[in-house]
């Protein structure tokens, strides 16, 4: 639940799955200022007037003595006045005195079934003498939550009336509910990859267009009128006006949320309103929350249902995946990276694209299926800030790499991770091409999450011409092998006994590239290791360092049984030839 204040509103949001039948609200109305015993000014003037309409003869009607009757009778009225409770279910329709005199009155055949379905009501209530009371509701097919939704006025004047603009949006922001019905068509559907619809339907569009749910609204209402002879009044006046108020509005989203403005106060300060007739009376009212709660057998038994649905969903999803799950063999890391390109800044030129491509070092391998480079596409520069131009990609990338340690170097020093390198470029509409800046990151050696922001950096030329040539034709100098960037494999060979000099090499800083990295591993090694000591932080901090340590562990092994069988053959061979002999 989700309380909001928005203009001193109290906004109550709910989520609920169960049935919306079973949703039961509570209003108390009750007057606050009491005016019954102390009579007004207008009901002694409509007093006077009825006695003169209803003396034939001109003079006033004695008052006639009521009996024990009577007074229970007005007492109870006066009481009922004071004071009245109502239990509400969901669209659950409550007749004011208003609609009482108008759906009451004899249909016609051009009458709807909305009126139908009210004069039958109504006739049930005559029969059981039953009188509309204060608190009644305006439903979901009456004409009120169509025309007068409180979200298409801009005052708080109750004789503003909705513009045919506002009418004809809410029928957009309020799609109707329709079922799910599968259209005949001659090629075949697919969900989520049919994406394009050649011929949508009204409702489609509507529903594509505005990111609105269909929802149910239903306004709980309190008629704060006087009532003084109802009939005899609008046969004096012609005309009876009504003093409506909103007590409490309810909408019914489809995905099960339901929103109260204002919200349930039980236990809090009541909610005041103040009538518009002669008396100014104030009225205080409370919203209760009153459903049938679930019982304890009821809840256990749905407890075990879900349960069950969840087990078969289970089982299903383990029948689709099957049991061979995709493991590496025995002393074999995987490693997989999702990466992002995520944006780059405070490059010299606009419209830029990144290339990128993946260093495997030593007894490091990839299937043959696997790319291992690729660019992004064309963005342009966002002013985010007065100093950083920002061009976003957002652009994903993955790697699926295998790692076999050799025999002979599993007791060295880790190797070295594989490199990702980058290429910044920029291409103008005059098709002019520029290299904007260099960088690389070294996979981590841990698993888990990295962002990154990597500093560029782009050759400079040795002369003037160069830069002019930069700047006006285009093109500039570039690295033949991407892979000095860093530290190229042929200076990585202890073998080799060349010295990487980059004296002389002039550069230029540029902008920064961010990057962010997404490092799984994947061995039996580290299960092995995890089924021991499950809460074990080697596993989830040292990932590959960890793989390795168990590595040397199992050739360590090896080579002390190899040693121990060595030991055991030369004895029995010595106590053989001992032997012998004798």
């Amino acid at each position: 639940m989700l309380n909001i204040n928005d203009d001193e509103i109290n906004y109550g949001i709910y989520r609920s799955d169960d049935p919306l039948s079973n949703f039961k609200i509570r209003v108390k109305l009750e007057r606050y200022t009491s005016n019954s015993l102390i009579p007004s000014l207008e009901r002694l003037k409509i007093q006077d007037d009825l006695s003169r309409l209803l003396d034939n003869e001109g003079r006033g009607l004695e008052k006639m003595k009521g009996s024990n009757a009577d007074v229970a009778r007005l007492l109870d009225k006066a009481r009922s006045e004071e004071y009245e409770q109502v239990d509400i279910s969901w669209q659950q329709k409550l007749f004011n005195q208003v609609e009482f005199e108008i759906y009451e009155k004899d249909i016609g055949p051009d009458s709807t079934l909305v009126e139908q379905q009210y004069f039958n009501e109504i006739g049930k209530m005559k029969k059981t003498r039953r009188q509309p009371g204060k608190i009644f509701t305006y439903i979901e097919k009456d004409p009120y939550c169509a025309e007068r939704n409180l979200d298409f006025f801009m005052t708080d004047s109750p004789d503003e009336q909705p513009s045919q603009l506002a009418l004809a949006i809410n029928t957009f922001q309020k799609p109707p509910v329709f079922p799910f019905q599968i259209r005949p068509s001659n090629e075949a559907f697919i969900s989520k990859i049919n994406l394009i619809h050649e011929n949508p339907t009204l409702h489609e569009i509507q529903t594509n267009h505005f990111a609105s749910l269909p929802y149910q609204t239903m306004y709980i209402m309190a008629d704060l009128s006087d009532r003084i002879d109802a009939t005899a009044g609008a046969a004096a006046f012609g005309s009876r006006t009504t003093n409506e108020h909103v007590l409490c509005q309810i909408n019914a989203y489809s995905n099960g949320t339901i929103v109260l403005k204002p919200d349930f106060n039980t236990g809090k300060l009541a909610y005041m309103i103040e009538s518009k007739n002669f008396n100014n009376d104030f009225y205080q009212y409370y919203i209760e929350h009153v459903s049938i709660p679930v019982t304890k057998d009821d809840l256990r038994r749905e407890k075990r249902l879900l349960t069950e649905v969840a087990a078969r969903q289970q089982a299903y999803l383990t029948k689709m995946v099957g049991k061979k799950f995709d493991t590496p063999p025995p002393n074999v890391l995987k490693l997989n990276v999702f990466g992002e390109i995520v944006s780059g800044k405070n490059f010299d030129y606009d419209n830029i694209y990144v290339y990128y491509c993946l260093d495997l070092t030593d007894n490091w391998y990839v299937e043959s299926s696997m790319l291992l480079s690729g660019y992004t596409h064309t963005a342009s520069s966002t002013a985010s800030s007065k100093y950083d131009d920002i061009v976003y990609y957002s652009y994903p990338f993955e790697f699926e790499v295998w790692y076999k340690p050799s025999p002979h170097a599993a007791d060295h020093e880790l190797p070295r991770m594989p490199k990702i390198y980058f290429q910044i470029a920029s291409l103008d509409s005059w098709n002019r091409h520029r290299t904007e800046g260099y960088t690389y990151i070294d996979i981590p050696s841990i698993p888990g999450f990295c962002d990154e922001h990597l500093s560029c950096w782009r050759p400079y030329g040795n002369s003037i011409f160069d830069e002019l040539r930069r700047f006006y034709m285009g093109g500039s100098s570039e690295l033949e092998d991407i892979s000095y960037v860093a530290i190229p494999k042929s200076f990585q060979n202890k073998n080799n006994n060349k010295i990487l000099s980059r004296f002389g090499f002039r550069t230029a800083s540029t902008g920064m590239l961010n990057i962010r990295l997404n490092v799984v591993f994947q061995s039996q090694s580290l299960a092995k290791e995890y089924k021991k000591n499950p809460r074990s932080s080697v596993v989830k901090h040292h990932g590959f360092n960890a793989f390795m340590t168990n590595i040397n562990d199992t050739i360590n092994e090896y080579e002390q049984a190899k040693r121990r069988a060595f030991a055991v053959r030369e004895r029995v061979f010595r106590e053989h030839n001992f032997e012998t002999y004798e």
